[in-house]
């Protein structure tokens, strides 16, 4: 099939001989799949030089030193040395993907940071064809010369006018010749494995057994009670309950990183009034502040407390009168502080709006449970009233609002696959009316469980989703024609090579065969150089 082609190039860096577009096709596949975030493996080895190295240096030291110029190995399969070796696979992936960024307007001066991505990818890929290669050839698989005589005839490089010239090849040095002839045996090798796996196929009956998976169909009405309709009166109810949080004090800061008695120095060298605070901020403080003559603003006391590692110094800086200098704090990252008082802390005013905003922000952000709660207490009160009445007239009674939905089928947390670079469903979902409610409920495992447990024409239990909590009741139970599941017959093969390529790859990637050194020796290359 078209898409296992190109699924298989995508998995495992395979290109077919003298195939560019091959190569590209690969290379814009792949990425797709794996550079979702470009920093995902950055963590703490890149800044910005070494990155520069990686795309500048690094190719130079090949170029400069030799056809046979490497690097350091990066690791290794099953005793294998993996080494990027000038016009070796690796450099070509890691050429190749430079290519496909630059093509997507990501230049090594804009964006440098993906470098260790880059060689990263490039660096499984090789493994994988290293660890293929290795299996195939301890199988006793082979690819007989007079095979690999005609792709040379094919190969655009011996052929004049089209065709393949004896003379040119002839001409052609010994060494280039077998290096050719090399590389189409191992992609050769690496085509019949995988052509050899993928005859392996789904039966017809695990084929309609998946089919049917999408067959239930179920449509419903539904109650939304959500967070953002948490009252007023509660929201300020528990403000005041918890008003020692939105304090709010006018600080100035000095943050110092080496030590305890350096910071208590020039604390020190403020209060003799050697030095003004703004200057010292500026001169010594390392934090965002510093520029600022160390001026924070305004801080509210949740926020403020954060930085502290005991609470009782955050409590004590509250205390201060406006103009007072602190005594040095510890503070969290290893770095000491200590703070001017510009305006003295203050009581919050609930009946400002924007503070009582910012509470029902910090109640949403970090008090979820408060809400959770109030939703829940809601919909229980919604569900005592249908014990005796209609589900629209408990809705009405309680004040929430009757929505259709549906219908909905058990997506199974939404396997997919990708086809020709698209990541596709192997589930059609049918079209349904959904509004914006129930948008994350499709992939909820909670309301799908619920939904496809509750009896029709029944009530069901309260489900919490991000921000809300629902109340459903199932209308309409259905079986889906076979028409509708045909889209699921259709994609399930490709599914199923998709899932058998994914497992080849994970299970090399994590095999005790392969060693992965490529964080120390992508760390050494860029320091030492």
């Amino acid at each position: 099939m078209a898409s296992e082609e190109n699924e298989k190039q995508a998995k495992t860096g395979i290109k077919k001989s003298g195939d560019k577009k091959g190569d590209n096709k690969q290379t814009k596949t792949t990425l797709k799949k794996t550079i979702k975030n470009p920093f995902v493996y950055i963590g703490t080895i890149i800044i910005l030089v070494l990155t520069i190295i990686a795309f500048v240096l690094i190719p130079s030291i090949s170029s400069g030193t030799g056809a046979g110029a490497k690097l350091p190995s990066f690791g290794s399969w099953n005793g294998n040395p993996i080494q990027y070796t000038s016009g070796s696979y690796f450099a070509q992936q890691v050429s190749q993907i430079n290519d496909y960024l630059r093509q997507q307007g990501l230049d090594e001066t804009q964006s440098q940071l993906y470098a260790y991505q880059v060689w990263r990818l490039a660096f499984q890929n090789t493994v994988i064809r290293t660890a293929i290669l290795d299996s195939a050839k301890r199988s006793g698989m082979k690819v007989s010369e007079e095979t690999i005589d005609e792709e040379i005839s094919k190969n655009s490089q011996f052929q004049v006018d089209g065709k393949f010239s004896l003379e040119k090849y002839n001409s052609t040095p010994a060494a280039t010749r077998l290096s050719i002839r090399n590389s189409i045996r191992e992609d050769m090798l690496i085509q019949n494995y995988y052509n050899d796996l993928m005859s392996a196929s789904p039966s017809t009956a695990e084929i309609e057994f998946v089919a049917s998976m999408a067959k239930p169909q179920r449509a419903i009405q539904y109650v939304n009670i959500s967070y953002a309709d948490f009252p007023v009166e509660e929201t300020l109810e528990w403000a005041k309950s918890h008003e020692s949080l939105f304090r709010t004090i006018g600080l100035s800061r000095i943050t110092i990183s080496t030590s305890e008695k350096d910071a208590k120095k020039v604390l020190s060298q403020i209060k003799e009034n050697s030095l003004s605070f703004e200057d010292a901020a500026k001169s010594h403080s390392k934090d965002v502040y510093a520029d600022k003559g160390g001026d924070m603003g305004t801080k509210t006391f949740y926020d403020l407390k954060g930085e502290f590692l005991d609470e009782k110094d955050a409590e004590n800086l509250m205390s201060l009168k406006k103009g007072e200098i602190s005594p040095v704090y510890k503070q969290t990252g290893n770095t000491w502080a200590f703070y001017r008082i510009n305006s003295e802390a203050k009581a919050p005013d609930f009946s400002n709006q924007s503070v009582l905003d910012e509470v029902k922000s910090y109640i949403f952000d970090r008090e979820k449970s408060v809400l959770e709660s109030w939703a829940l207490a809601k919909a229980n009160e919604f569900k005592a009233e249908v014990m005796n009445e209609s589900f629209e007239s408990a809705a009405k009674k309680v004040g929430l609002q009757v929505k259709p939905a549906g219908p909905f089928i058990l997506n199974y947390g939404n396997p997919g696959f990708y086809f020709y670079g698209q990541q596709v469903s192997l589930f059609q979902e049918p079209y349904r009316s959904l509004d914006t409610d129930l948008v994350g409920a499709v992939e909820n495992e909670t309301f799908l469980t619920t939904l496809f447990s509750t009896p029709k024409d029944a009530v069901s239990e309260p489900v919490l989703l991000d921000a809300s909590v629902v109340v459903m009741k199932v209308t309409e139970d259905r079986e889906a024609s076979d028409q509708e599941t045909s889209y699921t017959k259709f994609s399930y093969p490709y599914f199923f090579q998709t899932a058998m390529e994914n497992h080849i790859r994970n299970s090399i990637l994590t095999s005790d065969k392969f060693k992965d050194n490529f964080n120390a020796t992508f760390a050494k290359l860029f320091v030492s150089n």
